[in-house]
């Protein structure tokens, strides 16, 4: 039996960890705003992450410095702004939508790929990722594809978000091509919790006891687990395999999160169930390797 890479088994967990993310947020914006959950989330997760490049790393300003700039970007980009309209969108549509929009991902991240780094791709994958996106409008019209009106404010916020976190991905394979994932995760997150910083209050409202509990237990989840095991991982897969294989795995997202609402005792519709089988079967397409042997990329790299 071949043996799975590492990579794709990280990659997984990250998803699945993604996935419980959007039901760990819905139960912590119940409680808090949702700028301030994104704020806990990611000054807890920075410290975290930031302790582990010191200890790791070591890092220099010297080493820090090619970067800088494009660090910044991404730190505004891919976690300020992203989870400021993630969160947004959650506070008005479901967790199932919510990560069955994410399924996108892959689809914003092509084009980008083709726009920003000239890279080429396989037709049966691009074909996987489409089946895949055919998936998630199910879910969003309620299995009619063509009443698109009856996509919400909150399902647009969240594709938003999911663009972001596209070029998220494109501008650290394109630009921090040899900086270490830990760097980009530590350095990007730590830029992210600082413009969180005005947003961190702690007030709860008149919440009981308990259910502030629970929004608190759901940040520290979302801050360990969500973010820096995630996105470490996640860079890990781009810096190892690129922007668009790594970018397929976000399709496991949806799943994860319709599995953890099935068993918190909320109904999943037909139209859900459909929706993300066929991102399933999306999914097999885009990471099925010919029959001969021979891997067949989806993108090509320039990188030896």
């Amino acid at each position: 039996m071949k043996k799975v890479p590492v990579v794709y088994i990280t990659l997984t967990l990250s998803a699945i960890f993604w996935g419980a993310n959007f039901n760990a947020g819905k139960i912590a914006i119940e409680v808090m705003s949702p700028t301030q959950v994104a704020a806990w989330r990611f000054i807890i997760a920075g410290v975290i992450i930031l302790a582990l490049y010191w200890v790791k790393e070591r890092p220099t300003w010297s080493l820090i410095k090619p970067y800088a700039l494009i660090y910044l970007l991404m730190g505004i980009v891919g976690i300020f702004l992203m989870n400021i309209f993630l969160f947004k969108g959650l506070e008005a549509t479901s967790p199932i939508n919510t990560s069955l929009i994410t399924a996108t991902n892959p689809m914003l991240t092509i084009c980008l790929s083709v726009i920003l780094l000239k890279e080429k791709i396989n037709f049966r994958q691009l074909g996987g990722i489409v089946i895949s996106f055919l998936g998630v409008l199910l879910v969003l019209t309620n299995g009619l594809l063509t009443e698109l009106g009856l996509i919400s404010k909150g399902d647009l916020y969240v594709l938003l978000a999911t663009t972001l976190w596209s070029l998220y991905g494109i501008l650290g394979k394109k630009y921090v091509g040899n900086g270490s994932p830990l760097a980009t995760t530590a350095i990007t997150m730590a830029v992210g919790a600082l413009f969180f910083l005005p947003y961190s209050s702690i007030t709860t409202g008149e919440a009981t006891s308990a259910k502030v509990m629970e929004a608190w237990l759901a940040v520290i989840f979302m801050a360990l687990f969500c973010s820096v095991l995630a996105y470490l991982w996640w860079n890990q897969g781009i810096s190892r395999i690129g922007a668009n294989k790594t970018s397929l795995f976000f399709n496991i997202v949806p799943i994860s999160t319709m599995a953890i609402s099935a068993l918190s005792g909320e109904k999943i519709g037909t139209a859900q169930l459909i929706g993300a089988l066929v991102t399933i079967c999306g999914i097999i397409l885009s990471t099925r390797t010919p029959k001969s042997g021979r891997h067949e990329c989806f993108v090509q790299n320039n990188h030896v």
